[in-house]
């Protein structure tokens, strides 16, 4: 085989190689631990709530904003499904208005976000960090701050906790929403209109694109896919809990920085962000099955972002034509 044939193979599969070699590492640090079909299993479980997550939180950092309520929001609409199917005695009526009561509040968290950062030019970092705030008070109104268990009925427990063809059905669901947010991105003027929006607002704008729209809609998508992913957790707990799902907003952001998604916007998949999902899920786990603290978990994951943006920033300011007195040649060429 020649040479650059095996460059082609091994750049086309090169996340893929990039995952099998950190498993095979974790594989020979902890033998006979890793590489188990329990363990396996808790990736594949907890990487499919992160993985519905970064479907709809890819929307708004396309368009070079962020979505630091997701934990929040999941907690919440958990909550909310939770205890509506508690107080309508485990009924079927009880799990729909459960989950979809869930699943609005969600979008109407989105809708909130969308609406000030549009209406009012409040960066959305600041705005979804206050509503992170303002979520989670809100899933400890709807618990008491207490745990409530919900062990039936056995619709709602399937959604987290069931298996299809032997694969747990939470797969199913972020494979659905995956194909979804890959179709809406890539084969809509709407997703043309995120990347365009986060790539050059300006030039949209002029253009006239109607971004404040694609902003709202953005927003809305990352609100109810953190929704189903906090409806999903709780079915997978038989519990919902104030605080189930903090932290979450920081493995999200992981993972799609991770996949190549630029926080200047404009740049990034879904796929590519589901693959992140799973390389940092699996090298969570690595340092959980080593012993290391959780604490130094979230030190990892601060690590991995900050280096991310400033890769991000280094190649952007190299397309840009600045680097090594670029922008003085051309000034000096100018004076000439």
């Amino acid at each position: 085989m020649s040479k650059d044939r095996v460059k082609k193979i091994f750049g086309k599969s090169q996340k893929l190689w990039i995952l099998v070699a950190v498993m095979l590492v974790l594989t020979i640090l902890q033998p006979g631990v890793f590489l188990t079909g329990a363990n396996m299993k808790s990736i594949l479980l907890s990487i499919s709530i992160y993985g519905i997550m970064v479907c709809g939180t890819i929307f708004p950092i396309l368009l070079g904003g962020i979505d630091l309520s997701v934990g929040a929001v999941a907690a919440a609409a958990g909550a909310l499904a939770v205890t509506q199917i508690v107080d309508h005695n485990y009924s079927t009526t009880g799990v729909i208005i459960g989950v979809a009561g869930g699943l609005l509040l969600g979008c109407a968290v989105g809708l909130v976000h969308g609406l000030i950062v549009t209406q009012f030019g409040v960066p959305a970092f600041l705005i979804t960090l206050a509503s992170q705030n303002i979520v989670y008070g809100i899933a400890q109104l709807l618990t008491g701050n207490n745990v409530i268990p919900c062990m039936k009925p056995a619709s709602f427990a399937f959604l987290g906790g069931g298996r299809l063809l032997g694969v747990p059905f939470s797969i199913y669901i972020m494979a659905i929403m995956a194909v979804l947010s890959y179709i809406i991105l890539n084969k809509t003027v709407f997703g043309r209109n995120v990347y365009a929006v986060g790539g050059n607002p300006e030039a949209c704008r002029l253009s006239g694109v109607r971004s404040r729209l694609v902003t709202i809609v953005a927003y809305v998508a990352s609100g109810f896919t953190a929704a189903l992913a906090g409806i999903v957790l709780a079915s997978m707990n038989r519990q919902a809990i104030a605080k189930a799902a903090q932290g979450y907003d920081n493995f999200v952001l992981t993972a799609l920085v991770v996949g190549g998604a630029s926080l200047m916007g404009g740049e990034g998949s879904v796929l590519a962000a589901i693959w992140g999902a799973f390389l940092v899920g699996v090298v969570q786990n690595g340092l959980r099955l080593m012993g290391v603290a959780s604490d130094y978990h979230g030190i990892f994951k601060c690590i991995v972002i900050v280096a991310a943006v400033a890769l991000d920033a280094h190649v952007r300011y190299k397309k840009s034509g600045l680097q090594k007195g670029g922008l003085f040649k051309k000034k000096a060429k100018a004076a000439e």
